[in-house]
C-alpha cells in the first residue's frame, strides 16, 4: 500500500513537471529572437503568444505560434498517457477502491503546460495568456472540444473581432462542454464515452474524457480569464482592439 502512495505521488509530480517544462517552451520568443532578431514581448501587448506574435511578425508567424504551442501542450498528456499505458507503472494506477488515476495524472500536465506557458521556466516566467495551451488541450484530444469550442472561438472572433473575447468566451464554453461530457460518462457508464468523445489514432479506449478532464479544464479557464484581466477592463470601456485594428 505505502509502495502504490509513493509511486503515485511521483507519477503525479512528473506529470506536473513535464507538463511545466514542455509548456514553458518559449515558441513565440525562439521564432521572433532566431527569425527577426526581436522579442515579441517588448511590442504592443507584451506577451510571447501567438496573438501577440501575429502582430509583431505577421499573420502566418502568428497562426504558426499557436499551432506549435497548442502541439507543446498536447505533447506531455499523450506522452504519459503512453507512459502509464504501456510501461509496468500500469499495474500501480488502479487503486484499491478500483479507481484508475491514468487519466487524473496525464491531464495534469496539460494543467501544468499552461502554468509554463503563462509563467514559463527558460523566459523569466513572462509569458503568454494560456489561450493556445486551453485549446491543445481542449481541441487535440476530444473532437467534441474541437467542434464546441473551436466553434465558439471561430463565432465570436468573427462576429465581435476580437481575439480576446472569443478567448474568454470559449474557455466557457469549452469547460462546460467537458462537464456535460464528463456527466454522461459517470451517469452512463456502460457507454464507451472515451470511444465517442476523444480522438483516438486507432487505440481504444485513449485518453478518458471524464470528470479528471472538466476538473483540469475548470482550474485552466480561470487562469485564462486571469490573464485577460486588462482585456476585459477594455471591453468593457469599450477600448478594447478589434482585429481590423491595426494595434492592439
Amino acid at each position: 500500500m505505502e509502495q502504490l502512495i509513493w509511486i503515485n505521488i511521483a507519477v503525479a509530480a512528473g506529470s506536473l513537471l513535464l507538463g511545466y517544462l514542455f509548456g514553458s517552451i518559449p515558441s513565440g520568443v525562439i521564432i521572433g529572437k532566431v527569425f527577426f532578431h526581436k522579442d515579441p514581448r517588448n511590442y504592443y501587448s507584451h506577451n510571447s503568444g501567438g496573438t501577440n506574435s501575429g502582430r509583431v511578425f505577421g499573420k502566418k508567424i502568428g497562426v504558426l505560434v499557436i499551432i506549435l504551442d497548442m502541439i507543446k501542450t498536447a505533447l506531455p498528456i499523450y506522452a504519459i498517457w503512453a507512459i502509464l499505458r504501456f510501461t509496468p507503472l500500469n499495474a500501480y494506477m488502479r487503486w484499491d477502491n478500483g479507481y484508475d488515476a491514468s487519466s487524473l495524472y496525464y491531464w495534469f500536465a496539460g494543467l501544468a503546460a499552461a502554468i509554463g506557458h503563462c509563467w514559463p521556466l527558460y523566459i523569466g516566467f513572462k509569458g503568454g495568456k494560456a489561450v493556445s495551451c486551453y485549446m491543445g488541450t481542449n481541441i487535440l484530444t476530444s473532437w467534441v472540444e474541437f467542434a464546441f469550442a473551436g466553434g465558439t472561438y471561430l463565432i465570436v472572433a468573427g462576429k465581435k473581432k476580437m481575439v480576446s473575447l472569443a478567448s474568454i468566451t470559449t474557455s466557457i464554453a469549452g469547460t462546460l462542454t467537458a462537464w456535460v461530457m464528463a456527466v454522461l460518462a459517470m451517469t452512463l457508464p456502460s457507454i464507451s464515452w472515451d470511444a465517442i468523445f476523444s480522438w483516438s489514432f486507432g487505440f481504444y479506449p485513449m485518453l478518458h474524457i471524464g470528470w479528471e478532464f472538466a476538473l483540469v479544464d475548470t482550474l485552466i479557464a480561470p487562469i485564462l480569464i486571469f490573464r485577460h484581466r486588462s482585456n476585459i477592463k477594455r471591453i468593457l470601456s469599450g477600448t478594447e482592439a478589434k482585429t481590423t485594428d491595426k494595434l492592439s
